[in-house]
């Protein structure tokens, strides 16, 4: 199994849109791309925390955009959720930005398993 935890910063503005995106783009993968789950923490100072799941790195760099663009086999609707993600990137841009961090799962114990 292969996990990524992203970090980032959002304005309070920016939060619904955020949101929804990530809603549209995670159920899509969930459904159709092979993703395993996520989910989206919200913290102190305007930190945010994703943790996505995928049964493998290949099937995730399959579906998750390069630094260019997204995959152009995504339908339309969640190339659109993901470029609006990224255009709050790039509007955000002057505060603090952190690395995805990319990890195999060793032991899952996050289901009581």
């Amino acid at each position: 199994m292969f996990a990524v935890i992203y970090q980032f910063k959002l304005r309070p503005h920016q939060e619904s849109i955020y949101k929804e995106c990530w809603d549209k783009i995670v159920n899509y993968f969930l459904e159709k791309r092979g993703a395993m789950g996520s989910c989206l923490h919200k913290g102190e100072n305007n930190l945010w925390v994703a943790y996505s799941r995928w049964p493998d790195k290949k099937t995730r760099d399959a579906s998750w955009p390069s630094e260019d663009a997204p995959n152009n086999e995504l339908p339309d609707d969640i190339r659109d959720a993901i470029l609006k993600i990224q255009a709050i990137k790039e509007e955000n841009n002057d505060l603090e930005q952190y690395d995805e961090i990319c990890l195999d799962v060793v032991n899952d114990m996050m289901l009581g398993k």
